[in-house]
């Protein structure tokens, strides 16, 4: 494959980086392996990760640790995705210590050890990982390797929904409807930040604005924008919007009855809850 790549190449400058990463430079390595992995080239992909990861690239560390998780190109070995993250954390990888962590939140291939978790995903967030402020908040929510203090989990929620990580927006237009996390109810507040998370196409928050005006909170009630909402959660797979639709042509709320829409809506339902069952 390394003789042919060369003929690949659709320009001078990446020729040329090809013959720097046969000698052996480690940011030629990396680039090439990336090139490898976007042409569907995973296997010799991840020999040339190798190679630089050996050379201790933080990004070529984080990219193998990647295969080595997902089995891409390599076999799946999940004790060596966290060997090849932790190191590549050390180095200052950002992405590599948010999902470090994760594997210490949850047990992967190591044992169970929230305090480490938070420290981890404390440096990630520092260094600007969205995901990782949001499981900061998680974790001062819920008292995980720490003691439970709500106006921490606020910040790190806010400073993850202002990053623009959807799971964020969502979560602060839920304590801002339920008046969580030390805050009243501000249904304003609500609506903004499930309209935020909406526009990411977030299900839970497309289906909570089907609620909000279907219920005319924080808003007019308007019956078509709550029938709007609830099928775009339902065709993106939301079971509660379809069961929701299927009620509402059924008896005529926000719609005109419609025998032949309710039917279809209940059928989608069921489908998804006797697939659900099945994967059980």
């Amino acid at each position: 494959m390394d003789d042919q790549l060369i003929f690949e190449l659709d320009s001078k400058e990446l020729q040329e980086t090809y013959l720097q990463a046969l000698k052996h430079d480690v940011q030629s390595m990396y680039v090439i392996a990336m090139l490898l992995k976007e042409k569907h080239h995973p296997a010799d992909a991840v020999t040339w990760l190798k190679k630089a990861a050996k050379e201790q690239h933080a990004e070529a560390q984080y990219e193998l640790a990647n295969c080595y998780y997902a089995g891409d190109g390599i076999a799946e070995d999940e004790k060596k995705a966290f060997e090849l993250y932790e190191v590549a954390a050390k180095n200052g990888h950002a992405d590599a210590a948010n999902n470090l962590a994760d594997m210490y939140l949850n047990g992967e291939s190591v044992e169970i050890d929230e305090q480490k978790a938070l420290e981890w995903f404390t440096y990630a967030a520092t260094k600007g990982v969205v995901e990782a402020m949001f499981t900061l908040g998680i974790m001062y929510e819920q008292g995980l390797g720490t003691e439970v203090d709500e106006a921490r989990a606020y910040d790190y929620y806010e400073q993850s929904a202002n990053g623009g990580y959807d799971d964020a927006q969502y979560r602060l237009g839920c304590v801002y409807l339920e008046g969580l996390l030390g805050k009243v109810v501000d249904g304003q507040q609500a609506l903004h930040w499930f309209e935020t998370a909406a526009e990411q196409f977030h299900v839970d928050a497309i289906y909570n604005l089907g609620y909000l005006y279907e219920n005319g909170i924080a808003v007019a009630q308007d019956g078509n924008k709550a029938i709007a909402y609830y099928k775009q959660a339902a065709l993106l797979g939301d079971y509660q919007a379809k069961v929701n639709l299927a009620h509402a042509y059924e008896i005529g709320e926000c719609v005109p009855k419609n025998e032949e829409e309710a039917h279809k809506w209940h059928a989608a339902a069921q489908a998804q809850l006797q697939e659900a069952t099945e994967e059980w």
